[in-house]
């Protein structure tokens, strides 16, 4: 096998062997000692067959690889920190510079986490340690576990952080965002009761602009909610789709994906309590005008291929959300008439319009995208395709812990980065109008350690700043 080949085994399920063919091809100095290690049975009383698999001397340090049985189902989320302390314990008890620790569990779903000890000038601090890691299923994506673990550099421990950092997969992960944002900017169509220049041209572009910005930001959200099982995932499935919407994605003129999926579950079911989610009158004038303005209530039966009841019980398990981010923004005006801005209406001609192949384009195309500062030749695919293609996790990462994949924090950088982007003449004009300043997690936890630092440093003046900083 070869590398990929030996991840892509491991990915199926997970074993000890596989590992050992990886990292045997991936340098050729480890050694394979496959010795018990010994942990202390009464704190750690879910471990069993935990092994020493292999050794490697780096330039910059001893690295170890150990395998840990998990007796109980291994998720993203379960025994975070007991894992964490397992490692450090093992990395302390035989001053071991790092190690890759993978806890597995009998149906083969494991975590591969890099752990070290951290050094403050030539002296290394065995209480303080940092972690990175995967989790890794077969029923997850793992295309940045097999895009950066396949690459890995274990020259060195330095060298190997590489592969475990979530930079790369973020950056990836914006420049593709980025990319449909601009790929999408002159396909869709939102009403335009609402106006933002005098200019038409300049009008549209603001107009397209910001919806697709607040698009791209609820439904990035509601890929975060989606990891707690909140979201029926038939909603992203092309082939659940071809069933539920009528002409979905059939030619590049089909749009109801987004009317009938999208707004749907935006502003009647996020938008609404759970016992009050009802379909708006749709039978003439007279009766819908009762509903005039209402605009938490499912719309588009006709675009359905199945029930009324059949969809709401599509969005059944989503929760409430008793927030601003999936309120409708269509409003009525002070004399009673509706200003449509979102377009989530029974009138077809107050509707916004997005094409379902911006969601579902499988394959990568080339696009022109250079008016916008970007690549001639750029890459673009579906929304939903390139969403479904990460890792999701809800945990919000820190600096001494973070997984491999895209948290929480995410969010707020999209949205700051496209809203700056959106203007050509300055990239910093629309977030002054609007006050939104994203504060990257590095500088605010900074911000947090020297102010921690002074105060203690204050307050116990007897006690050696390197201590201290290691309390910290």
């Amino acid at each position: 096998m070869n590398i990929n080949q030996n991840l892509i085994a491991l990915i199926q399920k997970f074993n000890s062997k596989d590992l050992e063919f990886f990292l045997r091809d991936k340098s050729d100095s480890f050694e394979f000692p496959r010795e018990k290690l010994y942990f202390d049975r009464d704190k750690y009383q879910t471990y069993e067959n935990a092994e020493l698999l292999a050794t490697n001397q780096l330039s910059d340090g001893t690295i170890i690889v150990c395998t840990i049985l998990v007796t109980k189902d291994l998720t993203e989320r379960s025994s975070k920190k007991l894992q964490f302390d397992f490692a450090k314990d093992i990395l302390k008890n035989n001053y071991y510079d790092a190690g890759i620790f993978v806890f597995y569990d009998s149906d083969g779903h494991f975590r591969f986490s890099l752990i070290y000890a951290e050094y403050y000038g030539n002296k290394r601090s065995w209480n303080s340690f940092k972690r990175f890691t995967y989790y890794v299923s077969k029923e997850l994506t793992n295309k940045t576990f097999l895009d950066q673990i396949s690459n890995a550099d274990f020259s060195s421990i330095e060298a190997l952080k590489k592969a475990f950092s979530v930079e790369p997969v973020t950056k990836q992960f914006y420049n593709e965002i980025q990319s449909w944002y601009f790929w999408a900017m002159d396909k869709i169509s939102f009403p335009t009761d609402y106006k933002y220049s005098d200019n038409p041209a300049k009008d549209d572009e603001i107009r397209n602009s910001n919806n697709l910005i607040r698009l791209i930001t609820r439904i990035i959200f509601i890929w975060f909610i989606k990891q707690k099982n909140l979201i029926n995932e038939d909603i992203f499935s092309e082939e659940k789709l071809k069933n539920i919407i009528k002409d979905f994605n059939k030619n590049k003129d089909a749009a109801n994906y987004y009317n009938a999926i999208l707004q749907n579950l935006f502003f009647a079911t996020l938008n609404q309590k759970i016992n009050e989610r009802e379909f708006a009158e749709n039978n003439g004038f007279n009766v819908n005008k009762k509903q005039y303005g209402v605009k938490n209530l499912y719309r588009y039966d006709d675009l359905f291929l199945i029930t009324k009841d059949e969809v709401k019980k599509l969005f059944r398990e989503t929760p409430f959300l008793n927030g601003g981010l999936f309120d409708c923004l269509d409003k009525e005006d002070e004399n009673g008439k509706v200003i449509y801005i979102d377009g989530f209406s029974r009138n077809p001609n107050k509707r916004a319009i997005i094409p379902d192949y911006l969601f579902f384009q499988n394959e990568e195309k080339k696009v022109d995208l250079s008016k916008y500062g970007l690549r001639k030749d750029s890459l673009v695919r579906g929304l939903i395709n390139i969403l479904q293609s990460y890792n999701f996790t809800i945990d919000e990462n820190t600096l001494i812990d973070q997984e491999v994949a895209l948290d929480p924090e995410l969010l707020g950088k999209v949205f700051e980065n496209l809203l700056a982007s959106y203007n050509p003449e300055t990239a910093s004009t629309a977030r002054k109008a609007t006050g939104s300043y994203y504060t990257p997690r590095e500088i605010v936890d900074y911000m947090v350690q020297e102010s921690l630092f002074s105060y203690l440093k204050s307050k116990c003046p007897d006690i050696d700043e390197a201590q201290i900083r290691n309390l910290l």
